[in-house]
Parts: C-alpha cells; structure tokens; sequence
C-alpha cells in the first residue's frame, strides 16, 4: 500500500475536521518523516513523550510490560492511525512500546508545534482528548466478541449530566431520610428512625444501581463497525451494531439544553434505518470518528482495487513467461447452499444446543425452554414413579400392587408419547448458518415444516438481546439480524453473542470470496484487453513490416 502524504493524514485525522485547506496544508509543514525498518522502535514504554505520530504506510504493533510478566502485544496501529496522544493529553510517560512489523513510515508532530497549535484551536483540542480518553477506556474494557483484527477507536458512555439526572430521585430519597433521622432524635421516634434508616438503604441501594446501570452503556467504533452496547443490570443486554461499510451518513442532533452541557445524539444512517448513539459526550468529536472510520473502509475498497489491477498485469506477465496461472477461485451458488442444508440438523436427536456439518452450523433453542416444553410430562412421570414407589414401599395401601403397576404403565405409554413429541418439537426448530445464508427452520412433528431463509450478503447488521434474569444466569437471547426492512431473529439461542459473531465471521467470509471472485473477474477481463492489445499490436507491426 502506497504511503500518505503528510497533507493526506492530516485530512484523514478526525480532530482536524474543521480546518480549510490552506490550514491542513500549512500544519503539513511541521510534520518530519521518520522511517523504521521491521523490528525498529518508535518508542518504549516508561520514554518521556516528546510528539505525536501519524502512520503513513506499513504497521506498528503495541507492545506493553508489566510488573513482573513478559511484554505481549496488546493492538496493532495501521495506516491513517495515530499514536501517543494519551501521553500527549495527559503528559504521562510512553504507556507501551511501538514497534514497526515491516518497513513504516510515520510522520512526526513535534510537542512545542503541537500545543502551540491546540491553544489556538480548543475543538481539535477537545477531539483529541476524547480520542485519549476513549484509548484509556478501551484499555480497561475487555469486550469478547471482537473479531480478529479489530481494533477499537473510540469508547463513551452517555453524558455525566444523565447519570446526575438519574441519580435525582435516590438523591431525594437520602434527603428525606436525613430529615426523619433529624426528626427521630429530635423527637424520640424510634419506628421513625427505623423507617429512616430503611429509606436510606433504599435510597442508596437505588442510587448504586442507577449508577452501575450508567456505567454499563457504552457507544463504542471499531476498525469495522458502530455498536451500541446496552445492558441493564438483571434485566437486559444487547447490542447494536452497523458495519461501517453499510453506513449511508452521520449527523448530530441536539437542543439547547444538550448544546450547553456538551452533548447530544449521533446519529448513524444505514440501509435498514439508524443507529443512534443518545446522549454521547462531545458528539461532533464521535461523528467525526465515525466518519474517519467510514472513509477509511471506502478508502480501502479502492486501494483493492488498485492493487488488483496491478496484480492482473503482473499475472499476464508471468503467464506469458510460463511461470504461473491465474487462479480460479469458486463460490458455490444459493441453489447448492440450500440443497446442502436441507437436511442437515433434523437428523440429530441429541440435546446439543450448536453443532456444526459440511461447513453448516446449526443452533437449537436453550435447555431452559426444552424444559419449559418438557416440564409439564416430566413432572406427571415422576409423579407416577413416586406413586410406584410408595405403593412398593408400603406407604399407599388403597390399591393393590399389581393394579398400580398396570395403571402406571398405562399412564406411562401416553406420557413418554407426549414428553417424545416436546422433545421433537424441540429439536425440529433449529437455525442455521450457511456459507451463503442464514435459514430458520420451524417443524412441528407429523405437520408442516416452514423454512425461512436470508443470504448472508443482505444483512446489513446484528443484535443481540438477553431479557430477565434468566436469560442472563443461562446466557441465553435473542439474535437479531436486520434483512432490508425485516428482522430475522434466532429466538432463545445459547450464547447469543457467539451465534452473532457466527453471523458476522460468515459474512466476512462470504464478502472475502465474493471479492476475490470480483477480482479474478477483473483479472480474466484485463487479460483479454492485454491479449487483444498485443494481438493487434502485432498485426500492426506485420502490416507495416
């Protein structure tokens, strides 16, 4: 990949959103170059920080120490990435080392240039420290369902001034209960001082939820996608997601309240609708990292491109020399997909919740509701077995031993049928996830078997949903994928998270072969125009000779 300018870095960093041209070219001016070969490093952990860096081509891996334990890589910085303003912000030692993966050039924003630029401009000021304080955030986070490679940008929970608001009524909870202990002592009122005192358990037992409840909301970009990570403590968990390559436009709304507290919605257009980020601090500072992110994805697209076509050439010419063929790379059609999964998950009588066959994964519903669906037979089962029991054991006398036995074995023949067809029923509800599709498959035994199914290229996003308690304890959810106007939902799947990154890695997948055969397309037709050319050339020069 080619190296950017110091002028395409610039325009690239979200905390210089707002400058013109003749300012971006300007501030290119004081930036140096610094080039490292693989293994070089930029700086180590504990150096005083004397600039910020831009990376302009190549890579650089983050490594970080601690006490006691060797170094390991905690992320990896890549073109159009900044590194060091943590540091910068906060003027705190190097919190990691950088190192160089393979021959990198940075470009270097010396410190006395720099703060003389942020006191001129307090926006780019404010942006960057958001951008440190989301590094600093994510760093104490640890979010499972990333993906390989995913590198998160920005992290923000919604604005304190909710959390105040939120904190309101245990607030005037605590006050009512000061002023009946006040009351109480004045007055001799122990049963006031009690009910006090209980008001103010409540009070705080409600004020420590609210403030959890804030804390666990978080708006959050990766190198990837948007997410809105919400989660009510005992009640709810889910979360929102866009792919950055199926945002459409990001804007901002706020009021007059919002706008003097410094904070507002974001508001990220897709396909299939928006996802909103309510109340985010500093929203222009989150849109334009939304924005940065978005370009980079559109950016990248056409660097593929670019390099494609010189693939191509340098493929032709390779061909013509006899030292390699153009590869062809295959993808098997829906038609196939389908007729692979037909079967496949109808035909495993087992209590697996997720398995997978010939590249299918399927998924069941959770145990919880296999048992709700078998609770009422089981219980009448063990019901008979316990009157069984007492009758041999003595303690049921009004009927004769072989009268229970024969009674129990009439009861037990439609029992067992009828925990057998809830069992079935069970396992005959399974979803799928395919290399080309998504499918849902709902058969009741000896009925109708309905089959519904979504290529995996028109999702546009994902959700995930645990509800009550028990959801919660058990881990299981609802899976929610947006398919143009309509959801397709995986309903009380076992670990809804893994089931949607499931989705999401079969969607990479999918998007990768559909590229490379793209681009082998691209290859075979650039081929022709090639053979074509020189055909012709060659003609020319046998007319002319």
């Amino acid at each position: 990949m080619r190296a950017h300018s110091p002028i395409d870095l610039l325009r690239m960093a979200h905390f210089l959103r707002d400058l013109d041209d003749s300012e971006i070219e300007h501030l290119a001016t004081a930036l140096q170059p610094v080039d490292l070969d693989a293994g070089q490093e930029v700086f180590r952990q504990g150096d005083r920080p004397d600039a910020l860096f831009f990376v302009s081509s190549g890579e650089v891996e983050v490594l970080r120490s601690e006490t006691g334990k060797p170094q390991r890589r905690v992320g990896m910085l890549v073109v159009g990435d900044t590194l060091g303003e943590i540091e910068m912000i906060y003027r705190q030692p190097r919190q990691a080392t950088i190192r160089a993966t393979r021959q990198t050039t940075l470009f270097r924003w010396n410190q006395e240039p720099l703060q003389a630029f942020m006191r001129e401009h307090p926006a780019a000021l404010a942006s960057l420290r958001f951008a440190a304080d989301s590094r600093r955030l994510a760093r104490r986070l640890q979010f499972r369902w990333l993906s390989e490679n995913e590198s998160i940008y920005a992290v923000a929970r919604k604005h304190p001034a909710l959390l105040y608001q939120a904190l309101s009524v245990p607030f005037v909870l605590l006050l009512a209960a000061g002023l009946g202990f006040v009351w109480a002592f004045s007055s001799g009122e122990s049963a006031l001082a009690w009910l006090a005192g209980g008001l103010g358990l409540v009070g705080l037992g409600y004020g420590a939820w609210r403030w959890l409840d804030w804390g666990n909301d978080f708006y959050i970009v990766t190198s990837k996608r948007a997410i809105w990570l919400e989660k009510v403590i005992g009640l709810y968990e889910s979360r929102q997601e866009a792919p950055l390559q199926s945002v459409l436009s990001v804007s901002v709304s706020t009021d007059v309240a919002s706008r003097a507290l410094g904070f507002g919605d974001v508001v990220i257009r897709t396909y299939t609708g928006q996802l909103v980020f309510h109340n985010v601090g500093n929203p222009l500072a989150m849109a334009a990292m939304v924005e940065e992110h978005w370009r980079r994805v559109r950016l990248q697209r056409v660097q593929e491109d670019r390099e494609t076509i010189l693939a191509t050439l340098q493929e032709r010419l390779a061909k013509e020399e006899g030292e390699g063929q153009v590869p062809r790379i295959e993808i098997k059609d829906r038609a196939q997909e389908e007729r692979l999964s037909t079967r496949i998950g109808l035909d495993r009588w087992t209590f697996q919740v997720r398995f997978e066959e010939k590249g299918v994964i399927t998924y069941r519903k959770h145990w919880a509701i296999l048992l709700g669906h078998i609770g009422g037979p089981s219980a009448l089962v063990l019901l008979v077995a316990a009157v069984v029991g007492a009758r041999l054991g003595g303690w049921l006398l009004f009927m004769s031993t072989g009268a229970t036995l024969t009674m129990a074995a009439l009861a037990l023949v439609p029992l067992s049928l009828w925990w057998l067809y809830q069992y079935v029923d069970w396992a005959n509800d399974i979803y799928q996830v395919t290399p080309a599709q998504i499918l849902d498959v709902y058969k009741k035994p000896l009925a109708r078997e309905v089959r519904k199914v979504a290529p995996l290229e028109n999702i546009l996003g994902t959700e995930v949903a645990q509800r009550g308690i028990l959801g919660l304890l058990l881990n299981f959810g609802d899976v929610v994928a947006n398919v143009g106007t309509e959801k397709f939902t995986f309903q009380g799947v076992f670990d809804p998270t893994s089931v949607q990154q499931d989705i999401v890695r079969a969607q990479e997948a999918f998007n990768e072969r559909k590229k490379e055969k793209e681009r082998r397309e691209r290859r075979e037709e650039m081929v022709e125009w090639l053979s074509a050319y020189h055909k012709e050339a060659g003609q020319q020069g046998a007319d002319q000779g």
